[in-house]
């Protein structure tokens, strides 16, 4: 059966009354259910419908106790109903049970299958993922919701969601061979002919006597596809089960992927990252040395290959790593901002300038560039190139907001409060909670004798931390330029009395034990 055919699934049978025998003798109902149940087990579907019917009549017309019957019994008599009008193929009516079955009691998985079941066989294929779904909420394990969504998905060409659920079924039932040959088919269908004799003769193996339901694998047309659409599937396909979060699949596909093709070294790449993001780091590193000087994501590997030895803290390695890639490819930005932060971590900040100045000769609008150029000039204490360096980095990125705070400190540094303050506002527009720049501009309008808009900065700082001493000291000083004497003084004793706690608790000598324990936890 290909993908394109009409999907075809089985209703779902249950042990419909166990436990629920309490009704069943001397009542209609049971009469009528027995009935029912009788020749519906000999295929007698009309006459089944009646006396399911007539049971459902009865349970309502009925007066004495024990004819009456929960919601879940009530629902399965009209999922049985429903599933005698599927195998008559009357799936419209069917579909009526089924929603009948599903709005009687929501918790019972089966009708929810066998709603899918039929939204499936009158083609309605998003409204029969919903249904086979929800099945899954009340039945995680059930085998046939995970084909049916495998098969679904498959028909809607999303090949890492059916690649999933067909894996869920095989787990679910690891002796199950129907959804391992739709995986086949799966890969077939794209010429990925490794793949799909892979998973045909798992069919086999876990069950020697399955019989597909189309022509055997190998007497089938197999579809002849370039290699290069061969290979993009396999690209496809890992990429849709690293976004759904199957990143062990994933990495079966890029290993079965260069089984077949070992020079397919953008395979090494994306490979990399993933084991990179699992932290398997030796496993990463090895992946990433397998390409070449010649593939496009050489220097992007070399690049992750430096990141990974840097958090292995082999600081030296990553930078030599970066240093013969650069000799390679000396017009490549990325690699001397890397190698400027790597020089920095070092203590070599002499060295660290000029890889930033030659990263930003090489990625003049990259906003980063420009900072980590400012942020090292900062260290030398080359502060008025700073300030270029930094404005040049806003100029690029005017939505940086923690750069527009370290430059609007730059400026405070600098005594030019007026700039500042204008950086400090637009950080307060996306960050109204922030602390520490409600502080900064509250001092910026200070300085700028504008006591009046610092005040309410002052007193916000304070509700969220009573005890910020120099917002208690500028908001006292604030108040006596306003003339609010009494205020002004309360709060600069209130800051008098915190500084003097702090003193006190910095003249508490510590302990001679915990000094030993620092110095031990030290070594």
């Amino acid at each position: 059966m290909s993908v394109n055919d009409q999907l075809h699934f089985m209703p779902l049978d249950l042990d419909t009354f166990t436990g629920s025998e309490r009704f069943m003798a001397g009542t209609r109902l049971g009469a009528a259910f027995s009935q029912g149940m009788r020749s519906y087990l000999r295929a007698a579907y009309p006459e089944a419908i009646e006396h399911f019917k007539a049971a459902l009549i009865a349970a309502y017309v009925d007066g004495e106790e024990q004819a009456q019957i929960f919601e879940r019994e009530r629902a399965i008599i009209y999922l049985y109903i429903g599933n005698a009008l599927a195998f008559q193929d009357d799936w419209d009516s069917a579909l009526r049970e089924y929603l009948e079955a599903v709005q009687t009691d929501q918790q019972l998985a089966e009708a929810h299958y066998n709603l899918g079941v039929s939204f499936a066989a009158i083609g309605h294929i998003d409204r029969a993922i919903a249904a086979f779904k929800e099945t899954l909420e009340h039945n995680p394990n059930l085998y046939e919701a995970h084909f049916a969504l495998g098969r679904c998905y498959q028909k809607a060409d999303d090949a890492g969601r059916a690649y999933i659920h067909y894996n869920s079924a095989c787990t679910a039932r690891p002796q199950a061979a129907e959804p391992r040959y739709y995986m086949g088919l799966m890969h077939q269908s794209h010429g990925a002919h490794e793949l799909a004799q892979r998973c045909f003769a798992e069919a086999l193996r876990v069950e020697p006597n399955f019989v597909s339901p189309d022509p055997e694998p190998g007497e089938s047309v197999l579809i002849t596809r370039s290699e290069e659409e061969v290979v993009q599937w396999y690209y496809r396909l890992s990429q849709a089960l690293k976004h759904q979060r199957y990143e062990e699949e994933a990495e079966r596909i890029y290993h079965a992927l260069l089984q077949w093709r070992p020079q397919e070294h953008q395979a090494y790449y994306l490979l990399g990252n993933l084991l990179a993001r699992q932290r398997r780091f030796d496993e990463a590193l090895e992946a990433y040395d397998k390409v070449p000087p010649q593939h496009r994501n050489f220097v992007e590997a070399r690049l992750r290959m430096s990141a990974v030895l840097r958090l292995q803290k082999q600081t030296k390695q990553a930078y030599d790593l970066l240093f013969e890639c650069a000799r390679l490819n000396p017009g490549h930005g990325m690699l001397f901002l890397s190698m400027g932060k790597l020089l920095y971590d070092m203590g070599l900040n002499a060295q660290a300038v000029r890889a930033f100045e030659r990263a930003v000769q090489l990625l003049p609008r990259d906003p980063q560039a420009h900072y980590l150029l400012g942020f090292i000039y900062t260290v030398l204490g080359r502060e008025s190139w700073a300030l270029a360096a930094w404005r040049k980095a806003v100029e690029l990125a005017p939505d940086a907001h923690s750069l527009r705070y370290d430059l609007g400190y730059m400026y405070v540094r600098r005594t030019r409060y007026d700039l500042a303050a204008v950086e400090f506002q637009h950080v307060l527009e996306h960050w109204p909670d922030d602390t520490e720049t409600s502080f900064m501009l509250g001092l910026c309008y200070k300085e700028l004798i504008e006591p009046a808009r610092a005040i309410p900065l002052f007193e916000k700082v304070l509700r969220r931390n009573p005890r910020h001493a120099q917002a208690l000291y500028y908001l006292g000083a604030c108040y006596l330029q306003i003339g609010n004497t009494s205020l002004g003084k309360a709060y600069l004793r209130r800051y008098d009395h915190l500084a003097r706690q702090s003193a006190a608790i910095a003249a508490v000598p510590t302990p001679p034990r915990r000094r030993a324990l620092v110095s031990n936890s030290t070594s």
